[in-house]
């Protein structure tokens, strides 16, 4: 289901208008225009409950519609070829279902609107290699975070804006690019695993990562994240370039 309503509602248009004009087709040359015209009606009734009902409601109505249909065409005196009988009963759950997928398409699509501006956004803000706020991103939170602590100036608040390198990282890419990748997004995988969830890691290029680490003045937050910097760094030294 997840997948089907991620389909855009001009495909979903173009299948709904497709499975009426193949069932009118078949049933025209079966049954003639009047009952045509009324399994349409009751086709039009199955979208008409999907688009404006749930999964609960669609079920209800279509095991009430079949069991209602299968006593009326099974149990009276009904004179009717038994395929078009079993169509008859299963037409209004088969729209309704697909009313409803197309009802969850229309608004999954817009979700994925109303969010694309921010989505955008979010992602001119990323390093491509390690996935990490780039330098444009870490300059601005800096920038706000420096103009709010000036607005707030005896808040206790303090900022520790910590650099880790990749010695030779020029050298490092000359003789493999894709490990050199590959170990910047492990070192940038490891900051997030191992930094505190206040702390915001940025990649400014060049091997360089920054760590953010808003702290209070006043109690031991400095020193804890002095020793957390240190094994930070241990942390760092320990990953090998993998040269293959």
């Amino acid at each position: 289901m997840k997948y089907l309503r991620r389909i855009r509602i001009e495909w979903m248009t173009i299948l709904l208008a497709a499975i009426f004009l193949v069932q009118n087709l078949i049933l025209d040359d079966r049954l003639g225009f009047v009952p045509v015209l009324s399994i349409s009606l009751l086709a039009f009734l199955g979208l008409l409950v999907g688009f404006l009902g749930n999964t609960i409601t669609v079920a209800v109505f279509s095991m009430l519609v079949m069991a209602t249909g299968t006593y009326l065409l099974y149990y009276t005196p009904i004179i009717m070829p038994r395929l078009e009988k079993i169509y008859l009963i299963v037409v209004i759950p088969i729209f309704a279902v697909l009313g409803l997928i197309t009802k969850s398409s229309v608004l999954y699509n817009q979700r994925l609107n109303t969010f694309q501006p921010k989505m955008r956004h979010y992602l001119t803000t990323l390093d491509e290699t390690t996935g990490l706020c780039n330098k444009e991103e870490f300059e601005s939170r800096y920038n706000t975070f420096k103009n709010t602590m000036n607005l707030y100036t005896k808040s206790g608040r303090g900022l520790v804006i910590s650099f880790y390198t990749v010695d030779y990282l020029e050298q490092l890419s000359y003789q493999n690019d894709q490990a050199t990748d590959q170990l910047l997004q492990a070192l940038a995988q490891l900051l997030c695993d191992i930094r505190l969830p206040e702390d915001e890691q940025f990649y400014l290029g060049n091997g360089t990562f920054v760590v953010m680490s808003p702290i209070y003045q006043t109690g031991d937050s400095l020193a804890f994240v002095q020793r957390l910097n240190g094994i930070t760094k241990t942390q760092f030294s320990l990953f090998p370039f993998k040269n293959f």
